[in-house]
């Protein structure tokens, strides 16, 4: 009798998960995020460094809550689990509505969890002496997704003594709260090196993002200004550019340039042939305007009328390279520029 009792339940549960539509299905209007903070990351796991993401099903419930939850999918196995489902359970929605009457769907997401430079979901979690950029609330409800590049120095005591934006996606709320985060920052003291610059490099990714691969900024080539090779003269250009879906720059303009004019068109070139990692919303890359800084130095640039040595013996080398029409990057030479952080600056032009 037990035994058909609990035969009779299993299959009542299974009959009731399968009822419950997938959140994207037609004629669903999909339920919408009202509180969906990131899960916390635990305390263990974080002393050893270890870094993961958390695949998990879930249901909307009509009142907007979280019912059932199930791990689909952890990497690496036995670490994030436990925090990911009790995180996701406290998330909160509009509820799904189908011909306009509320309905319990199911949904499918994705937790990471970091140790990168990665903002903060929620103000408790800009404490310490080096806190998190919180994500403003207005972008984190839109669901837009971006990152801020921030270059600041330090005194010997490891005071922040001052602090600017080289880069953001897209222009905003981003920039304000990585620079509020990094004013307030106590770094380690270096007795006898009076000043020291560092830059950062922070990613604004949603609890759920889907974002594990986000296409590198490409920066275009332009010839160097010959007064600056004659003179040795290093300098700085900042743009705000209008960038497509794609990333691409469509329109650049100077905001300020060090020394004034000098370096304007050849930033302007690299510039407006250059493809930046976009901004996404909802996980689809949008259109959006952004902050883009380029920094010159004729030590690491090929000066006009010059050749760079020849470092490969003639027999060995081989024939050109062939260009064909499936290789988009704009004319000239491209660079990849990697995540900013502690050890790793922007490469220049």
């Amino acid at each position: 009798m037990k035994r058909a009792m609990l035969f009779a339940g299993l299959c009542a549960a299974v009959q009731a998960s399968a009822a419950w539509v997938p959140c994207e299905q037609k004629g669903v209007t999909p339920p919408k995020p009202i509180q969906r903070l990131a899960p916390a990351y635990p305390q263990a796991v974080r002393a050893t460094g270890i870094e993961g993401t958390v695949e998990l099903a879930l249901t909307v419930l009509r009142d907007g809550s979280v019912g059932w939850v199930r791990v689909v999918r952890a990497e690496p196995r036995g670490y994030f689990e436990q925090a990911a489902s009790q995180g996701v359970r406290s998330w909160r929605f509009e509820p799904a509505t189908r011909d306009g009457q509320p309905i319990e769907c199911r949904l499918r997401t994705r937790v990471r969890f970091a140790l990168t430079d990665t903002a903060a979901t929620a103000a408790a979690a800009a404490g310490g002496e080096s806190p998190q950029p919180v994500y403003p609330p207005a972008l984190l409800q839109a669901r837009v997704e971006g990152y801020a590049e921030v270059e600041y120095e330090l005194d010997a005591g490891g005071v922040v003594k001052q602090a600017r934006l080289v880069g953001a996606m897209p222009r905003g709320e981003f920039e304000k709260s990585a620079l509020a985060a990094v004013r307030a920052w106590r770094g380690p003291a270096a007795a006898g090196v009076p000043v020291r610059i560092e830059k950062r490099r922070f990613d604004f990714r949603l609890p759920d993002s889907f974002l594990d691969v986000v296409p590198a900024t490409l920066l275009a080539s332009a010839p160097f200004p010959m007064a600056a090779c004659q003179q040795g003269t290093k300098g700085r250009v900042v743009l705000e550019v209008e960038t497509g879906a794609s990333g691409q720059v469509r329109e650049a303009r100077i905001l300020s340039s060090e020394p004034e004019g000098l370096f304007d068109a050849t930033a302007l070139a690299i510039a407006r042939g250059s493809r930046l990692s976009p901004a996404y919303r909802d996980g689809m890359p949008i259109p959006a305007t952004a902050l883009l800084t380029l920094d010159f130095d004729p030590a690491r640039a090929t000066c006009p009328g010059t050749e760079e040595r020849d470092r490969e013996s003639p027999a060995r080398k081989g024939p050109p390279p062939r260009v064909t029409r499936h290789d988009e990057r704009p004319g000239g030479r491209a660079e990849r520029v990697s995540a900013l952080s502690r050890s790793a600056g922007q490469p220049l032009p």
